[in-house]
């Protein structure tokens, strides 16, 4: 079984410099392995970079800023090349993977470079669909019922559009989308369709006690049957747990709309509008996912309770995290080792789970410390001896990943990668030991001005 002792730090401006190292490590050993690969048809297959572009934002490592932007448009070029885009994007594809590559990896570079206007294109050009307006696309989205016509779009039209009347928490990715091209763009249509579909989705959250797993034309949809549930585990199978309850539990429809990111956009559209539905629709949801913040694996809960407590600056889960953290002792790690059982059918119940995971363990026992919750409280509390141990513990996560893993580039959101230690596999989108654990303590504890 693979393991590696977790080497401490002499303090944490240390640590975050040893975590860096490694960091640029892999990036040096990707570069070097895909640098001369041409793209290939893979719908994700840049992802596994994402976490680079907090890393470059921090260090100004101007190698990897250069390939991702260079990437970036050579995957551009090979999709329009072979005709699978037109005018921007897919020419068909389903919400749920379509939007990967514009939302994660375009995202990514909106981050690390934000007035690139090469990237402002590329998702102004995207997005341009997602309200109809452009006249060499048919329509995907419709004003009057403020619903997407599908569950599958594209620039050369919709299909299945007699399904239309449903819309799954995979559509709110659109709106990230279009958040992101607001950003780059400052287009106010953009913000306009996010506020008025995210608003019809905050309505039916908050509408009844259950939680939507869908919405119609007449609000809400808190039950799928017969053909539409099997139509959507088709596309989105993750979003299925192996308790057999599928989306009848509570915990599993939250854990579904964070998997799409949708309490990060709720956020943004609360700090944007100042709409208190937004803002509630986001508690709801996280009320539901901080039951589970002692789960090592609730990485993704944990990454948007933190943003929950820098946007608002409210501590209405405080007292959850820190139970949560009270019976740790991160010091008594002494060894991290990894297994990889045979993948199970179907993804297991919870925050974090995939059906190809992998099992880690603590001093031979199942893990019992997350790095993201360990970086969380030790932000809350400015506990730079617990930002040390967060950070060499996600180090040695990142380490024996390394040892183990292939980066990602062949599949995304898969688990066992690199890239899904470092920024999160396909269930927990940016919740990895590179984008929650070195990025937001090397800014909450300046880090990167020591």
């Amino acid at each position: 079984m693979p393991a590696t002792p977790i080497q401490r730090s002499k303090n944490l401006p240390d640590a975050y410099v040893r975590f860096g190292a490694e960091i640029a490590a892999w990036t040096r050993d990707a570069m070097a392995e895909f640098g001369g690969h041409e793209p290939s048809d893979v719908h994700d297959q840049a992802t596994y970079t994402t976490s680079w572009a907090p890393y470059a934002l921090a260090t100004g490592d101007a190698d990897v800023r250069r390939f991702m932007l260079d990437l970036r448009d050579r995957i551009a070029v090979h999709f329009e090349t072979n005709g699978q885009w037109r005018h921007g994007y897919w020419r068909m594809q389903e919400a749920h993977h379509g939007t990967e590559h514009f939302e994660l990896f375009l995202g990514a570079l909106s981050d690390m470079a934000p007035g690139d206007t090469a990237t402002a294109k590329q998702l102004d050009d995207a997005a341009e669909h997602l309200g109809n307006w452009s006249n060499e696309v048919p329509d995907w989205y419709d004003w009057d019922r403020h619903l997407y016509r599908s569950m599958w779009f594209g620039t050369d039209g919709l299909k299945h559009e007699d399904r239309a009347a449903l819309n799954v928490p995979d559509h709110l990715r659109c709106v990230n989308i279009a958040l992101l091209a607001y950003r780059a763009t400052s287009d106010e249509r953009y913000l306009q369709l996010s506020v008025a579909y995210a608003g019809r989705w905050a309505d039916a959250i908050l509408a009844r006690p259950e939680l939507p797993v869908g919405l119609d034309a007449d609000g809400g949809v808190y039950a799928l049957e017969g053909e539409a549930r099997e139509s959507y585990r088709k596309v989105a199978g993750m979003a299925f747990s192996s308790e057999g309850k599928g989306l009848d539990s509570e915990l599993d429809r939250a854990e579904n709309f964070l998997a799409s990111g949708v309490i990060k956009t709720f956020l943004e559209l609360f700090e944007r509008t100042q709409e208190e539905r937004f803002l509630r629709a986001a508690e709801r949801l996280l009320d539901e996912l901080a039951t589970q913040v002692s789960d090592p694996d609730a990485g993704a809960a944990l990454a948007d309770l933190r943003r929950y407590r820098r946007v608002t600056g409210r501590t209405r889960y405080d007292a959850a995290l820190r139970s949560a953290a009270a019976a740790l002792d991160p010091a008594s790690i002494q060894e991290l080792q990894l297994e990889t059982p045979p993948k199970v059918d179907v993804r297991p119940a919870g925050i974090g789970k995939r059906a190809d995971m992998p099992r880690w363990l603590e001093n031979g026992r199942p893990r019992r410390h997350a790095p993201v919750l360990l970086g969380l409280v030790a932000e809350m509390d400015g506990n730079e001896q617990w930002a040390r141990e967060a950070l060499d513990l996600g180090r040695a996560y990142l380490s024996l990943a390394r040892q183990q893993f292939p980066h990602g580039r062949h599949h995304g959101c898969a688990a066992r990668t690199i890239s899904a230690v470092a920024r999160g596999h396909g269930r927990d989108n940016h919740a990895g030991v590179i984008t929650e654990v070195y990025a937001p303590l090397g800014s909450s504890f300046k880090l990167t001005d020591r």
